[in-house]
């Protein structure tokens, strides 16, 4: 789940270090914005080809990709709600919100 970020993290690290020459370098806007557009494309380029040798390293021999499920935002928040649910429930007792006091 996490590989999804690395395209573009390599891509803005790589702009920013862009930006900071063009700034230093005293480079004209218009020279910097088309040097900063090559520079994102090429990066993601090659952050895309990273995250896909990254995939492959870190692989499970034998299992196909498309079988092995990884828990999305939406069960990691869930399960993240059920355990502090339990946490605060006293005697399997779950507290529940007061909606007279608004």
């Amino acid at each position: 789940m996490r590989e999804r970020y690395i395209a573009p993290a390599i891509m803005l690290i790589a702009g920013a270090i862009t930006s900071i020459l063009n700034i230093v370098n005293g480079v004209k806007a218009l020279d910097g914005l088309k040097a900063l557009l090559i520079v994102l494309i090429i990066f993601y380029i090659i952050g895309k080809i990273v995250t896909v040798i990254i995939r492959k390293a870190t692989a499970v021999p034998g299992v196909p990709t498309e079988t092995v499920q990884t828990p999305t935002e939406e069960e990691e928040l869930t399960t993240e709600e059920e355990i502090s649910q339990k946490g605060d429930s006293t005697i399997g007792e779950r507290k529940t919100e007061d909606s007279s006091e608004i």
